[in-house]
């Protein structure tokens, strides 16, 4: 799974999407527990799986997505239900949030605030939630307590009464439809003025959320350019990101990080009392900045502000999350950080195969290693009590058995014919950042793109009604498939017939490496009902290599391929693996440079109701603060990522 979680932080979608498939059905069954209403669980879910991708470079270890993503939904369900029990009683609160925001920007529209301003309490609140936060009438109704109707009324009267101060203050006639549209237009017109995107850009996501937060992007003429902005429900910025626009002699230091002070004070003032700059790191044609805040001489996890500045002066990153007014106290006393390692020197070590690329890792060449592995170098430890924090059982232990033998099919001509598109599709092209891989993309020649810059349409262009296939520039073969349609058909295949579709597809286009593939056995809770799911994983002289695989899904309605992808690793690598001198780990032991530190997180449990508790714990590291991956197994070295 750590290789699809790879692929998605380099923003594959097809991995995306498999993470979606694979854990969407837990997710929701969680998420029910909590709030008890199949729609709700839905949108948390989907929430979840938005901030999870968003943030996916702030997860630590990849091999616990798993824990991470059920932490997330956990939050998001508390939120919900605290969401929930907050929108009837803080009607007062929702309306100082709208006239900060209409103090906070463009003087434009300064009649508008000042009319809704005027209106009834009652009236206010239900042209704030109606048209600011987009709730629809049955949803404020029950927010409020009020029957529908009533909440129908006060939006008619209040509209009535907003036409006639607007027309006495503007001299002019106004349409209903335009009260409602210069609600939404301030917060686009505040996203322009801050994301300052040349006139050649086109917007390509407009998206407004219930909870007032909204997002923006606008694209350029080519793959590099463009702009995101997200703005919380003040209208200030929460994410921001564009392609440098600006040219210009280059500015000093001190100016970039006046530059950058200056827009967090105009953003988030409060934060200035409560933020330490932490960093300061100078890249070849920018600078970026990471405010956090910091409790003991340790940064708070999760509560930071980074701004990145072009050498010209401009700002082309911004991203706030946030600080607590309630920040936790250093414990008295901390649990010795020597035991840490007593622990690992003296724990269980299983030893492995894995292939590490020297761009990322610390070894001398690419290829596969054999390396000893234990779970207490990933571990994260209460800093207090020295307990272990992650279930190392979150994944079940899996079987294996040998690849079948079975004859291959003949070959088809082209990638079409080998995923069986049909001439009523066609190919078009679209942007792709792989230097890799040859993206390809077929859509029906009767597909129609819907107007609209909402989130939804924009994940429908992305996603609906579209075959995509990655082709390696190289070799020409096939690297991975994935299908956004519907699979419709009339058969019932079974397990041990789609198993045999599958087989037989990686034995006719790729036979080469069918001598060093194993089957991974499967778990009743794996089967589901419309679809199979396969995994055959690399193996070289008993050594499973970790996170090498082919992974396929097959259609039980019809027998189609709807998603395949292949080993990251040529065969030649897989040939070239053949460790010789093997030590004893006894040998190896104990580890040196290796430190134990210390950190703030947060971490979240069923009992947290208040979304995450502020924890010290303890995290096993290189003396240059490294994150280790395991031991080499016939040199003894520390192999860890040196990015």
């Amino acid at each position: 799974m750590e290789q699809y979680v790879l692929r998605a932080l380099a923003k594959d979608e097809g991995s995306i999407q498999h993470l979606i498939m694979i854990y969407k059905p837990r997710l929701l069954a969680k998420a029910f527990t909590y709030v008890k209403n199949k729609q709700d669980a839905e949108d948390i879910v989907q929430e979840t799986f938005i901030k999870a991708f968003s943030a996916l470079a702030q997860l630590k270890e990849l091999k616990y997505f798993s824990t991470w993503l059920h932490k997330i939904l956990i939050r998001e369900s508390f939120y919900m239900l605290k969401k929930q029990e907050r929108m009837k009683i803080l009607e007062v609160e929702m309306l100082e949030q709208f006239q900060l925001l209409s103090q906070e920007n463009s003087e434009d529209y300064s009649a508008l605030h000042n009319a809704v301003g005027s209106l009834k309490k009652d009236y206010q609140m239900a042209i704030v939630l109606h048209y600011y936060y987009d709730f629809k009438v049955v949803e404020i109704a029950e927010m409020l307590e009020k029957p529908p109707n009533t909440i129908k009324m006060h939006l008619h009267r209040a509209r009535k009464a907003l036409r006639g101060k607007l027309e006495q203050t503007m001299q002019q006639s106004l349409q209903p439809k335009d009260v409602k549209r210069m609600l939404k237009e301030q917060l686009f017109e505040l996203a322009q003025q801050y994301a300052n995107a040349p006139t050649y850009y086109e917007l390509e996501l407009e998206n407004y959320l219930e909870d007032g937060i909204s997002s923006f992007m606008w694209k350029g003429q080519s793959k590099d350019e463009g702009v995101f902005i997200r703005l919380d429900n003040n209208g200030r910025i929460e994410d921001f990101a564009k392609t440098p626009t600006k040219d210009g002699s280059p500015i000093t230091e001190e100016k970039k990080l006046t530059i950058a002070h200056q827009l967090l004070r105009e953003q988030y003032p409060e934060a200035i009392a409560y933020y330490t700059l932490a960093e300061q790191q100078k890249k070849e044609s920018s600078t970026g900045f990471k405010y956090v805040q910091v409790v003991d001489g340790l940064p708070l996890d999760g509560y930071y502000c980074r701004i990145e500045v072009t050498d010209p002066g401009e700002i082309i990153q911004f991203t706030y999350t946030g600080y607590t007014e309630n920040p936790p106290t250093m414990p008295k006393e901390l649990y010795p950080p020597e035991h840490i390692l007593h622990a690992l020197n003296k724990g269980e070590w299983t030893l492995s195969a894995e292939f590490f690329n020297e761009q990322y890792d610390s070894v001398s060449e690419s290829g596969i290693y054999a390396i000893y592995e234990s779970e207490l170098l990933r571990q994260a430890y209460d800093a207090v009590t020295g307990k272990p924090l992650f279930d190392n059982d979150d994944e079940p232990k899996r079987s294996y058995v040998p690849f079948p033998k079975l004859e291959a099919l003949s070959k088809k001509d082209t990638i079409e014919e080998i995923l069986g598109i049909s001439d009523e599709w066609e190919r078009y092209e679209e942007e792709s950042m792989d230097e890799e891989f040859e993206e390809l993309n077929w859509r029906p020649k009767s597909w129609k793109d819907e107007e609209g810059k909402s989130y939804e349409h924009y994940m429908r262009r992305k996603f609906e009604h579209r075959m995509r296939a990655k082709v390696d520039k190289q070799t020409k073969q096939l690297n991975s498939f994935i299908s956004f349609t519907k699979s419709e058909g009339e058969a019932k295949l079974s397990e041990e017939e789609c198993l045999q579709i599958a087989i037989q597809f990686i034995q006719t286009y790729y036979s080469e490496f069918a001598s060093y593939l194993y089957v991974e056995m499967k778990e009743e809770e794996d089967i589901v009902e419309n679809r199979a799911f396969f995994r055959f994983v690399v193996q070289k002289d008993g050594y499973f290599v970790g996170n090498e695989f082919f992974h396929m899904n097959i259609s039980k309605k019809t027998g189609a391929i709807l998603m395949f992808s292949s080993p990251n690793i040529a065969i030649e690598e897989i040939e070239k693996f053949e460790p010789k001198t093997i030590k004893p780990i006894k040998e190896l032991l104990p580890l040196k440079n290796l430190k134990v530190q210390v950190e703030w997180d947060k971490v979240y449990g069923e009992k947290e109701q208040d979304g995450g508790e502020m924890r010290l714990i303890y995290r096993i590291q290189t003396t240059d603060g490294a994150f280790v991956k395991g031991i080499h197994a016939e040199s003894g070295e520390v192999i860890y990522s040196i990015i």
